[in-house]
Formats: structure tokens, sequence, C-alpha cells
């Protein structure tokens, strides 16, 4: 199975779904039983729906899986304007909202579940927070990144981290060779050679689209990924939790690791202050848990089931 960037016809079954601003969205079917329970997963900054493409090959054995391109990645347009209004954390959290209630349309009274990803799942936290629940049977959210107030312990700490990914993020090489290249390039690089490299390969298969001069560009241009960053760490929904009334299940990185993500340090304050929220940690992961252990990963979904 292919989920690279307009790749519909690749997937079982698809459609798109238009923001109120005029941004297309791709929504995929990525496989299952018609029966079975559907799951919708949607990513992370940076990444694309067919970045995830081994994990949801393997959720389609439990569940009808579809996944989405966020605005800025993969197969998605989006408008003109500046990019940090169209690409506010409030943008991403309707763009959600829109995705579930079309497919809520399609699949009917059948159980539906969400498993967001680091963007998609701040987006579903930032929905939560404004009061409005996802139409959903289950909510599982990794790392959502919820930037902490500057008196939290973990604010330094994620500051630093946070600047060193919107100023690696905007010189990111926006232009490759082809996606074994890209392949080569990542896999001894940073959280990347982390990575089990079938993931890796889907990843890098996934975020390139062939460019006029015969090569690949990234579908997500690094200042609509580094604006993502910035408009995170500006966002107050650290602020907002604990008016959620919806029921959150977490997935945290090792929080306990010498070299952890912000994101995984910031997990157990998160979730304090979600009400009802609970949390289950991932020894030896990072932010990128999914793409580390992708079957244990998947096993915390299957209570969906």
């Amino acid at each position: 199975m292919s989920l690279r960037f307009l790749s519909l016809k690749n997937a079982v079954d698809g459609f798109e779904v238009e923001a109120s601003d005029g941004a297309r969205l791709p929504v995929y079917e990525a496989g299952g039983a018609p029966g079975a329970p559907a799951l919708l997963v949607g990513h992370a900054n940076g990444l694309a729906a067919g970045s995830y493409g081994p994990w949801l090959r393997d959720l389609a054995r439990d569940f009808r899986v579809f996944a989405f391109d966020a605005r800025g990645h993969g197969g998605s347009t989006w408008p003109e304007g500046p990019l940090e209004t169209v690409f506010s954390v409030d943008r991403f959290a309707d763009d959600l909202a829109e995705i579930v209630r079309a497919l809520r349309a399609r699949i009917g009274d059948a159980p539906l579940h969400y498993a967001g990803h680091s963007l998609a799942a701040a987006a579903a936290v930032r929905l939560a927070a404004r009061g409005i629940e996802l139409p959903v049977e289950r909510v599982t959210l990794f790392e959502p990144p919820i930037f902490p107030p500057r008196d939290a312990p973990s604010c330094a700490e994620a500051i630093e981290q946070q600047e060193k990914l919107i100023r690696g993020a905007a010189r990111r090489q926006a232009r490759w060779e082809s996606p074994e290249v890209l392949f080569d390039y990542l896999r001894t690089r940073g959280v990347f050679r982390t990575f089990v490299p079938e993931m890796l390969a889907a990843h890098c298969q996934a975020t390139l689209r062939p460019d006029s001069t015969g090569g690949c560009v990234l579908c997500c241009p690094p200042t609509v990924e580094s604006t993502i960053f910035a408009v995170h760490r500006d966002a107050d929904t650290w602020e907002r939790l604990p008016g959620i009334r919806q029921r959150l299940h977490l997935v945290s990185g090792d929080a306990s690791a010498a070299d952890r993500d912000w994101v995984s340090g910031a997990m157990a304050g998160i979730t304090a202050r979600i009400p009802g929220a609970d949390r289950v940690e991932l020894p030896g992961t990072g932010h990128m848990l999914i793409f580390q252990e992708p079957e244990a990963c998947r096993k915390l979904l299957l209570p969906a089931v």
C-alpha cells in the first residue's frame, strides 16, 4: 500500500474535505474489513499520511483505517495569506472537526475512533479545550505538543528545543534527487536514526513530490513547517486544558530519557491538567514513538476494538 501525495487512487478509496478558507484536505481509506470499527489517523508536523503507511497497513488487521493529509502537508492545498493565520492552531483544529464530520457522514453509525500524533494530537486537544468534542468513541493522542507556560518546570527545556525546531525546519533542504537519496541522508541523522527502516522509507516516499527539474521537492515547505512549530509554541492551549470534558487517552515517550523530547517531559503535566485523562508511557521512545515502536503503539489502540 502506498499513500504518496495526492495518491487517493493508490488507497482503497478516498475523498477530499474543503475547509472554510478553501484549503483542500485529502482523506484516504487505507484498508480493513468494512465491518470493522473505523479508525482515523492524523500525522505530525512535516510528515504526511503516507509516512505512516506500514503502520496503517498493520492497523487494518483490526480497524477500517482512514488517514488524512493536514493543510501544508502531503497532497493538501491551502490558500494564500499570512502563514501564522493560514496555519494557526485553530485552523488545524477546525480542519479536524470538518474531516471527522465528513467521515462520520460516510460511515454512518459505525464505531469511529481517532488516533492523532503530535500536530494532529494537538488539534484534537485544541478542539476539546474549546468545548468541541469529536463525535468518536475513543480519542488516543500520541504526544500532543501543548507548550507549557513560563512558570512551568518544563518550560526552559521546551523553549530551548522548540527554538531549535523552528530554526532547523526553516533551514531544511527542500529539493532532493529522489526519495531514496533522502532516505540515505536521514537514516544516519538525528531522530531518524531511531526509525524502523520500513517506516523511514515510507516517510521519504510520502513527503516528496516531483518538481519541474526532474527531482523532488518537499510537500511541506520549510517555511510552513517552521511556522507551525512557532504558532504551537505561542498558543494558549495549556491554560485551557482544565476545561476539557472529552475523555482523552494520552501516550508519552520516555520522560526519564537523558535526551528526551520536551513533549515527553511535559506529558505528565499535560495529563494532570486534563480532567479524566489517562497516560501510558513507552520506555525507550521519544516524540516520534510511532516510528520507533510501531507495534507497541498499534497495541495501545486495541482497547478500542
